[in-house]
């Protein structure tokens, strides 16, 4: 494990307004997302490489010789970000996490159990990272090695879900961000005004859609993906260029876009609220922000917004501290766990040529320094020591496996009574 290696910007390094920024532009895009992804493995050679891009993280785990110097995290932001000038990325050294070794393993096991999340307990980034990795594994990305991570760092998060209360009364930012809007006690005609087609707002319609609301106009830049969002609400889709031209009522905005800058700026939102004068709630869940400043200091509004969710978030985390610690025992048992499945799969990949080895011996006894003697025996004894053959070579290839998976667990074993 002395080469794996994890860089990662998140809220507790960074303002939660400013990590999209350090998100690539080509992170929407799939392939071209595995195309840029795969020049970084090859030009830093690594062996294996898993990327994780949330609204508020953004994480390379990899696996390579070479430590990760400052000079290196630039380098790999200004390839991850070909078309910004190195020095516009020098920030990035300032906001970054680095992790090696084991605590690489760590941080992966208690970002899988949420306990590294803005709202300890939140399910959603287990649902993120196994389609980060999912996405990495189907585009050979990663290898064997993150595999045997995320194949226990999974079932180690549903394990702290199951054996603490971290997830009890679960609130995710999402859901933070509703109880507030809900807290201005919209009417359950309320019009709702969605900006964006995305999972968040999907995720948003969905909860307020379990609280009755059911009045929804979405705006997206992808006419297909609003429609399709719209469909399952019976709502209205339009594109977002045809949203400086809508002037229908509306009672809360609810924005959460990819785009590197404002999408409501003041001038377009004085073209959507007319002259109509009544308050409106905005709920601005995108990273960077999709609501100009201007708009809430120009403006009657109830302005909610995901940096305001921090302190929400740190009252929720005070609240389950002791199952926070509660879950950080059961990480550090599985990690133990890991340990010992990495030696043991170590041994595996250098005994992985035993039986081979093994079945080439039997070939040329067989076939070469014992074929006249056993050509000359009758179809019954050749059978027979064919079957003898056969038996001895699974034999001679167990043996070894187990006798180095029994000193994997006693060298394992004394490591921990040296602990104790």
């Amino acid at each position: 494990m002395k080469n794996f290696r994890l860089l990662t910007i998140t809220h507790k390094t960074a303002n939660i307004n400013h990590i999209g920024q350090y998100i690539p532009t080509v992170n929407s895009d799939p392939k071209a997302l595995a195309t840029r992804l795969h020049q970084i493995k090859e030009h830093f050679q690594m062996e294996e490489l898993l990327y994780m891009a949330t609204c508020n993280r953004l994480t390379f785990f990899f696996i390579r010789e070479e430590p990760s110097t400052e000079n290196f995290v630039l380098d790999l932001f200004s390839r991850l970000h070909p078309g910004i000038p190195i020095h516009c990325l020098g920030g990035v050294q300032d906001v970054i996490a680095r992790y090696n070794g084991v605590d690489c393993v760590r941080h992966l096991f208690e970002v899988a159990a949420s306990l590294d999340s803005l709202v300890v307990g939140e399910r959603e980034i287990l649902r993120q990272i196994r389609e980060a990795y999912e996405f990495c594994q189907q585009e050979k990305l990663s290898g064997d090695q993150i595999r045997l991570i995320m194949k226990m760092a999974i079932p180690t998060a549903k394990e702290v879900y199951t054996r603490t209360k971290i997830g009890e009364n679960n609130v995710s930012v999402v859901s933070l961000a509703v109880l507030q809007m809900l807290q201005h006690e919209p009417p359950k005609d309320a019009k709702f005004l969605v900006i964006g087609a995305g999972q968040t707002n999907a995720l948003v319609i969905k909860l307020l859609g379990n609280k009755g609301y059911s009045n929804f106009t979405i705006f997206n830049r992808s006419l297909k993906k609003a429609t399709y969002l719209a469909s399952q609400v019976n709502g209205k889709a339009y594109t977002l260029d045809q949203l400086s031209e809508y002037q229908q009522p509306f009672d809360v905005l609810i924005c959460c876009t990819r785009a590197d800058r404002p999408t409501i700026t003041d001038e377009v939102y004085q073209q959507i609220i007319g002259k109509d004068t009544q308050t409106k709630i905005i709920v601005d869940l995108g990273v960077p922000g999709d609501v100009h400043p201007k708009v809430v200091q120009n403006n009657e509004v109830h302005y909610v917004e995901i940096e305001s969710l921090r302190r929400l978030a740190e009252e929720n985390l005070a609240r389950r501290m002791n199952e926070v610690e509660a879950a950080s025992e059961i990480v550090g048992e599985r990690i133990e766990e890991f340990r010992q499945n990495v030696r043991q799969r170590r041994v595996e990949r250098a005994l992985a040529t035993i039986p081979s080895k093994v079945k080439g011996v039997s070939d040329r006894a067989l076939n070469g320094v014992f074929k006249k003697e056993i050509q000359s025996l009758d179809p019954t004894s050749k059978e027979l020591l064919e079957r003898v053959v056969s038996y001895m070579e699974k034999k001679y290839i167990s043996i070894p496996m187990m006798v180095a998976r029994e000193v994997v667990e006693e060298e394992l074993n004394r490591e921990k009574e040296e602990k104790k």
